[in-house]
């Protein structure tokens, strides 16, 4: 194989040989189907006659290869594609081009070479080929050669065998050869890399031609050839054609490709009518926002719901505006222009909506267009064709999609310039049918743990399986370090975020001097409080957590009503804030107790994790909404401030937020009055001024929640000015102090 750098004449094949690095470029296969199978047959055979045997390939699959150099003719003539690119042995194997056509290049490879191919081709008049192997394996792999033993040897399943495109050469013509012959691959370097090359050629090709003063005549090309070629198939099929159907009735037998396509059309044609009622019916996304997230300097514009799901993403520059349902792109664009993304749509989008329930996936050099299935994530959807913006071609697996793919493309914002026919890549078959037969749902585990069999007895039974344990090598690092503890994998002492989540759960300074076992998971761990080591890894899933929310219910939902209703009435007197998961809020002595609202920390999902299907059943639920599926808020009341709702105690609350202040009050067992009165002012107070709690020792306590309101500002500012003159104690909370009240109250809280 070629490891030449430039594009060189080839004279013992007739081709323009494109080379290639087998340690470094892309080696497809290629479509065969049953009318190049004679011609696959003869050029896998004469090469094997020749025995040129050598290792395998950087990429090659198989014991061995045989190097090949393969012609690549481009067939406008293909009636799915006309970019289409033959694979054909060289012109030294005698015959039309038709003769020599072993089969078609695959879509995915044609962005590769089709255009810089036929520009080579139709310039230079000399057929252009590439390099290539044909895959060997060694007999004892293969299923064949242990059935070949249990028949004692005998070739008797070859009595009945024909070549065909998945076995052009026989059992006993492989065993003859001493191996088992597997698939042709040709050798392509990247787009980028076949452009320059073509480039550099035509380039030097025309220097030349310029310095000839007589130019000699240009040679006939492969255009004319193949049109002969074609020329002659046709007279003889119209013959074949006619006899056919003098004889029977009909033109022809039905070939296996044909077949594929009809399979694949009537699939097809009930998706029509489920698409025309889920066009009518309403989708269960609300409130969409776009914001802008960066990460590691990859900036991304996102269209979330108000739940937080992401629901569809802006491609900068200059789109697609991509989205999980079509139904929603009004709303999108709306709300991208509100975030100030100048986003061009189409003008009569409401005239476009013969669009499908699919899902574009742009990405690389093709858009993927994918069929939404209930409960599935979108890297398993069914593929139905996909789109080359570069050449404008829209290639669909089924002609009955051709006008609502088209639709949805409109929708996207591009017209397709060509829609055509194509057949999935081997690949993409393959998906598919995994895809039909084997639907996967999305796993609501989004981490695991690594938590001891005797720490998972502090939850019970029914819900221990979704803290996803995995077993730990801990007791390996032991014995390698020779001693009780293995060494620590994080030190808080250099690892910040260990600190900070350390400090952040327990309200105190890491020792760094001390180290123990984890009381989660055994591993080497440090700690902010006397006795209470917890490894990196454990702080991070009390943190985080280990569930997701995947938009299906399921058993794991269970676990997750459990978690929260034991938090509730073990550490808050109440349903928490998100805020306040972040600090442990149990007495420190109770080490089994802080254990175990560690736990349900890691069965608790957050809003940030939720990871949807393409058609999710249900959006993701926001905290408030699972609190109250988990029915810790039966008598919440939606309002203008906020959701209105009765403490523990009894009190009444205009908020959450007041709420998960007055359960923590109730439940360090501070006294406290709700709703006290300000002095009276003639010019600070004349409505009277409340503030929301009065302590035993008459300080007076105020929740802050809507100060982004300039009315609600102004009237905490004469709060303040009151409480000032009249030498009254004010404590003041802000919802990101929720995780620091043991902090905020500490004067307040019972001693001992």
């Amino acid at each position: 194989m070629s490891s030449r750098d430039t594009i060189q004449y080839a004279p013992d094949v007739g081709l323009l040989m494109i080379p290639g690095d087998p340690g470094k470029d892309y080696s497809p296969g290629f479509a065969v189907f049953d009318d190049s199978v004679p011609a696959l047959r003869s050029f896998i055979l004469e090469r094997l006659r020749k025995v040129d045997i050598r290792p395998t390939a950087p990429k090659a699959k198989g014991r061995a290869v045989i190097p090949v150099r393969v012609g690549l003719v481009p067939r406008p003539d293909n009636d799915y594609d006309t970019r289409a690119v033959s694979v054909t042995a060289p012109p030294c194997h005698g015959g039309s081009v038709l003769d020599r056509h072993m089969g078609y290049l695959y879509s995915s490879a044609l962005h590769v070479t089709s255009e810089s191919i036929r520009e080579l081709t139709e310039e230079t008049g000399v057929p252009v080929g590439c390099h290539g192997w044909i895959e060997l394996y060694d007999l004892e792999n293969t299923s064949r050669f242990y059935d070949d033993e249990d028949a004692d040897g005998a070739d008797g399943d070859d009595v009945d065998w024909e070549p065909s495109r998945d076995e052009p050469v026989s059992w006993a013509e492989q065993k003859a050869f001493g191996y088992a012959v597997g698939s042709v691959r040709v050798l392509l370097p990247e787009r980028q890399t076949v452009r320059a090359l073509v480039d550099d050629y035509l380039a030097t090709h025309r220097r030349e031609a310029d310095r000839c003063v007589e130019r000699e005549p240009a040679p006939s090309g492969v255009e004319p050839d193949l049109r002969r070629a074609l020329a002659e198939r046709l007279a003889v099929r119209l013959r074949t054609g006619l006899r056919h159907r003098a004889a029977g009735g009909v033109w022809g037998r039905e070939t296996e490709r044909e077949r594929a396509r009809r399979r694949r059309d009537v699939e097809a044609r009930p998706l029509l009518d489920a698409w025309e009622a889920y066009r009518t019916s309403p989708h269960d996304f609300r409130d969409l926002r776009a914001v802008t997230r960066s990460v590691f300097h990859h900036t991304r514009i996102l269209v979330l719901d108000g739940s937080g799901v992401e629901v569809g993403q802006y491609h900068e520059p200059d789109g697609p505006l991509t989205l999980v349902d079509e139904r929603v792109r009004a709303e999108a664009l709306d709300a991208l222009r509100a975030h100030g993304v100048d986003v061009d749509a189409p003008e009569d989008l409401a005239s476009l909506d013969g669009f499908p329930d699919a899902v574009v996936v742009a990405g690389g050099d093709k858009w993927s267009i994918r069929l939404s299935k209930p409960g599935v994530p979108r890297s398993r959807l069914p593929e139905a064709g996909w789109f080359d913006p570069d050449s404008g071609t829209l290639t669909v697996y089924a002609a009955s999609l051709a006008e609502p793919l088209t639709v949805l493309l409109l929708r996207h914002g591009v017209h397709p310039l060509l829609v055509t026919w194509g057949t999935p890549h081997e690949e993409v078959e393959r998906h598919n049918r995994r895809a039909a037969v084997a639907p996967a749902e999305i796993s609501p585990v989004n981490s695991y743990s690594r938590v001891t069999a005797a720490a998972q007895q502090l939850i019970p039974e029914l819900h221990r399986r979704w803290l996803n344990t995995r077993p730990d090598d801990g007791e390996a690092l032991a014995a390698r370090a020779g001693s009780l503890l293995p060494p620590l994998i994080d030190d808080a002492a250099e690892n910040s975020y260990y600190r900070r989540a350390l400090e952040a759960l327990f309200g105190a300074p890491v020792n760094l001097a001390e180290r123990g076992p984890c009381r989660l998971c055994g591993r080497s761990a440090q700690s902010a409080r006397p006795g209470l080591f917890y490894c990196h890894g454990c702080c991070a899933l009390a943190r985080g957590g280990v569930l997701r929310d995947t938009g299906v219910d399921g058993a794991w939902t269970e676990a997750i009503v459990y978690a929260l209703r034991r938090l509730a009435e073990a550490e808050f007197s109440g349903p928490p804030s998100l805020t306040q998961l972040d600090r442990v809020g149990v007495p420190f002595e109770d080490h089994a107790l802080v254990d175990e609202v560690l736990l349900c920390r890691f069965l608790l999902p957050r809003p940030g994790s939720a990871v949807l299907s393409a058609r999710p059943l249900r959006p993701a639920r926001t905290w408030t909404e699972w609190l109250a599926h988990a029915g810790l808020l039966t008598d919440g009341v939606r309002t203008s401030m906020g959701t209105a709702t009765k403490a523990t105690d009894g009190h009444l609350c205009r908020s959450l937020f007041e709420r998960h202040v007055d359960d923590f009050l109730h439940h360090r067992g501070v006294a406290h009055e709700p709703e006290p009165a300000y002095p009276r002012h003639p010019e600070l107070n004349t409505t009277g001024l409340r503030a929301d709690w009065r302590l035993a020792d008459g300080t007076f306590v105020e929740a802050l929640g809507l100060m982004t309101r300039e009315t609600y500002a102004a009237k905490v500012a004469r709060k303040r000015e009151l409480a000032r003159l009249h030498g009254l104690r004010l404590v003041t909370v802000t919802a990101e102090d929720l995780n620091r009240l043991p902090e905020i109250f500490t004067d307040w809280l019972p001693k001992g």
